[in-house]
């Protein structure tokens, strides 16, 4: 099968037939919703009707397409596949009632317009979505999307066709703009309330296992107010949990009320717990102490509270220096200090015979390594000469002021697509200038027009012909603007070349 394959090249799983692959689809596996989403969405026309024909394909696919919890792509690929088989009557209406949100999705292609035209008229006669319920909200969402890919007056002209109270048609009409029928207002309340409600009186597991009802619900935008006031009439709601709270779910029991003549049976008195086992006091759950079992032999010694070892004293250490030798200096040492002038002329002899006298010291320049730090004198630790680095002062000449691009100017760039020749760059130049002019007026726009192709970029630049041609054509055509015949005469005036 050629869809099969491309399924498998994506490399997101291997499966040997296609019922393979529709069970794991059904089971939302990650691989096989990926598949769907890369490979059967860009698949060809005759592969995806080849998905959608497979062996119970149609419901499949189909619940893959009205499951919000389904990525986007996997939802589009469903749908569009089952648009491409040729899906009718009550399938395509839950399709349009389900994923009609998904026509506004440029990748859904012709197939949304095939969608709202077929699967629009199909849902009005089909389905709950004629009376207050939240299929009628959901039929509602997917008509407002489709006004977005068909538009309002293709919707409404569809709508028409509606027999008359319905609810889903009322909806849909509120949700584009209009007003909620008075007689529906209450019971959408009553409908929003209920349900807002028992999903706060749900408790979690349930919420998640997908058994409480779904809120907030998926209505269109224009239901925001009716939501958020069923959510101020439910704030006082609080789960029933009884994993978190087991006593909110233990009622008194009510007497029973036996007919004269028979024994009442009254409830046995409450057995107190054996001694050692665990009681309830309160709040606290008191445990029974833990016997000394008889049959081992106790290890080690148990000791109760701190205990405080007595203070161990350092014994002194002694200086240690060889026989013979002078005391060891036990006076602090000095810091170093400056010399002056004549101590520095008398330290310059040689400390020992036959070495010659130190060099004296030279004024280093200032240097610096790559990374722009200073580099620091070899002799600072120099006891001789100890002294403080002398800082490095910035440069009292100040730097030369930045110069700025000029900025371009409103027709800058439709102009330079006219001298690139562009095919679509009359029109677009045009257009510009007619949106220009209803801002600053029309004196204002051929003054700053002038203005730009004077620059000094464009005088070296040459017109194309073809785009002087198409000027032409502009100003003589007297169905265009007014506008575009002033700006086509100014730039056949400045563009064209001189002989």
């Amino acid at each position: 099968m050629a869809i099969l394959a491309t399924l498998r090249s994506t490399g997101m799983g291997q499966w040997p037939t296609l019922p393979d692959f529709l069970r794991e689809a059904r089971l939302q596996e990650s691989g096989a919703l990926g598949a769907m989403g890369a490979a059967a969405l860009s698949a060809t026309p005759e592969e995806q009707r080849e998905l959608a024909e497979g062996p119970d394909a149609g419901g499949v696919l189909l619940d893959l397409a009205r499951d919000l919890r389904v990525p986007k792509a996997a939802r589009l690929a469903a749908a569009r596949c089952l648009i491409e088989a040729g899906i009718e009557g009550a399938p395509l209406a839950q399709l349009f009632i389900g994923a009609g949100d998904l026509v506004t999705d440029p990748r859904l292609g012709g197939a949304a317009k095939k969608l709202v035209e077929l699967g629009l008229p199909e849902a009005l006669v089909t389905g709950d979505a004629a009376r207050v319920s939240f299929a009628a909200g959901t039929f509602a969402r997917a008509v407002n999307a489709a006004s977005s890919a068909v538009g309002q007056v293709r919707t409404r002209e569809l709508l028409a066709a509606a027999p008359q109270a319905h609810a889903g048609v009322s909806a849909a009409l509120f949700a584009m703009g209009g007003e909620l029928p008075a007689g529906e207002v209450p019971a959408w309340k009553k409908l929003l309330a209920d349900s807002c409600i028992a999903n706060r009186k749900a408790p979690a597991a349930a919420r998640r296992m997908g058994l409480a009802p779904v809120w907030p619900p998926n209505l269109p935008d224009a239901f925001a107010p009716l939501i958020q006031e069923a959510e101020r009439a439910a704030a006082g709601v609080a789960s029933v949990d009884a994993a978190a709270n087991p006593s909110a779910l233990t009622a008194a029991a009510p007497a029973p009320d036996f007919t004269a003549g028979r024994v009442s049976r009254k409830a046995p008195p409450p057995v107190p717990a054996p001694k050692g086992t665990t009681e309830v006091v309160g709040q606290r759950r008191v445990e029974a102490p833990i016997k000394r079992s008889p049959f081992r032999k106790p290890i080690g010694t148990i000791v109760e509270g701190k205990t405080a070892m007595p203070p161990k004293p350092m014994a002194p250490v002694a200086p240690q220096h060889s026989p013979g030798s002078p005391e060891p200096f036990t006076k602090a040492p000095q810091r170093p200090r400056v010399q002056t002038e004549e101590e520095r002329e008398t330290t310059k002899a040689a400390p020992l015979p036959g070495l010659s006298a130190l060099p004296s010291r030279k004024p280093d320049h200032v240097k610096f390594d790559p990374l722009g730090r200073r580099v620091p004198r070899t002799d600072r630790w120099n006891d001789d000469a100890f002294e403080w680095q002398e800082p490095v002062l910035p440069s009292s000449e100040l730097p030369q002021p930045l110069r700025a691009a000029l900025t371009q100017g409103p027709f800058a760039k439709r102009l330079q697509s006219l001298f690139d020749d562009r095919p679509e760059a009359v029109d677009r130049f045009c257009g510009a200038v007619e949106a220009r002019a209803a801002v600053v007026g029309a004196e204002r726009l051929l003054v700053e027009l002038a203005s730009e192709i004077s620059r000094k970029r464009w005088e070296t630049a040459t017109a194309p012909q073809a785009q002087l041609q198409r000027l032409e054509s502009v100003r003589a055509d007297g169905t265009h603007p007014d506008s575009w015949r002033k700006v086509a005469e100014l730039l056949i005036e400045r563009l064209t070349p001189r002989s």
